[in-house]
């Protein structure tokens, strides 16, 4: 089967789309083009809804997207379908997925580089874990929070760019912080508004980093 067309990549706001059912398995159904980003690279798979019927999750396998819903679909192979995403979710996702990477900037700049371990955002925080021994400092977290915030409220654009060199591959840039990042981001650090630090530790020699927004 040929990958899904990823609108996701070519605007991260479109909601509403037009696609023809490729497959159709169970709950589970492909789309020859998608605005749903599939859980992957630590994001959390979109929701909404697809011919009427509700998506729980959003997967995939080898480029190829598959929609979980609610129930079996009432429209088969072949069928021009409509699809919507739940932009309330995937805004709050964008937006947490933006500031991690800023606030993980910040952190590294007071605590030096720390080995990020795994991260994980959906729709209600960031978690990021870093190999770490004993407790992050509250006062060190309380600062990094701080500086973070006053550079969300300044406004600086978000740009997503393909790397020359590497085919495929998407870099993530804000003021002169870079990385590679394939999820889904805001334009602007204006329209993450203000966010929370708390630290968890979730196992010997790990530290964790939850971000919230306020």
């Amino acid at each position: 089967m040929k990958p899904t067309v990823k609108l996701y990549d070519e605007d991260p706001y479109l909601t509403k789309f037009v696609a023809v059912v490729m497959a159709v398995n169970g709950n589970d159904v492909v789309l020859d083009r998608s605005a749903f980003y599939p859980e992957s690279g630590g994001q959390a798979g979109d929701t909404g809804g697809i011919g009427g019927v509700e998506v729980v999750d959003t997967q995939i396998e080898d480029g190829v997207i598959s929609h979980t819903l609610t129930s079996a679909p009432p429209f088969k192979v072949g069928s021009e379908i409509e699809g919507e995403v739940d932009w309330d979710r995937r805004h709050r996702i964008m937006r947490l997925h933006s500031v991690a990477h800023i606030m993980e900037h910040f952190l590294w700049a007071r605590m030096g580089h720390l080995k990020r371990l795994g991260s994980f955002v959906d729709d209600k925080k960031d978690r990021a874990d870093y190999s770490y021994e004993g407790r992050l400092p509250a006062e060190a977290l309380k600062e990094v929070e701080g500086s973070t915030n006053a550079f969300l409220a300044e406004g600086h654009e978000i740009k997503i760019d393909s790397d020359p060199i590497l085919p495929g591959i998407r870099i993530w840039r804000c003021a002169d912080i870079e990385m590679h990042c394939a999820g889904t981001h805001v334009r602007d650090t204006k329209e993450i508004g203000e966010i929370q630090l708390k630290r968890k530790n979730p196992g010997k020699g790990k530290e964790r980093v939850e971000t919230s927004l306020a």
